[in-house]
């Protein structure tokens, strides 16, 4: 999507601002314990951990992975410990992915990771500023932004 409008538009200012945020967020990132997980793995398991045990469909849509994708993504961390598929209960042909014991730990690592980072972030800002741009992140993650959640293309 393009936009001509000027005033849409992010000054080389703002720029400049995120790329540094994005620099001091992939620094953390190395010190995060799940590291050794590439993204879509750590998607998985953070989609896991916020919805609980879901039916494999449902995880493909709203991860938007194909089929092949999140098999073998799910085979992966099914190999290492950090998921299980199960039969649903009430349905025997639908499968169910669920985090074990050691998925939910990286989970628990994840949420620790994002609060530090925020807190680490929004830590110069004066507590009417941090409010407001913890509002922004809450209304783009809601408006179930494009740039959140990658797709495969």
């Amino acid at each position: 999507m393009q936009r001509t409008d000027p005033e849409a538009m992010a000054s080389e200012r703002e720029i400049e601002s995120l790329m540094r945020l994005v620099h001091v967020i992939e620094a953390r990132h190395r010190a995060r314990p799940t590291s050794g997980l590439d993204l879509r793995a750590r998607m998985l398991i953070q989609d896991l951990g916020l919805e609980g045990e879901s039916p494999i469909l449902a995880v493909r849509g709203r991860l938007r992975l194909t089929p092949s994708t999140l098999t073998s993504l799910a085979d992966r961390l099914e190999r290492d410990g950090y998921l299980e598929r199960r039969r649903h209960p009430t349905d025997r042909r639908t499968v169910v992915l669920a985090l074990t014991a050691v998925g939910r730990r990286a989970f628990a690592a994840e949420q620790e990771f994002y609060r530090h980072l925020i807190d680490d972030a929004l830590q110069p800002l004066d507590p009417a500023s941090r409010a407001h741009v913890l509002t922004a992140l809450a209304g783009i993650a809601s408006a179930g932004s494009d740039a959140a959640t990658p797709s495969e293309d």
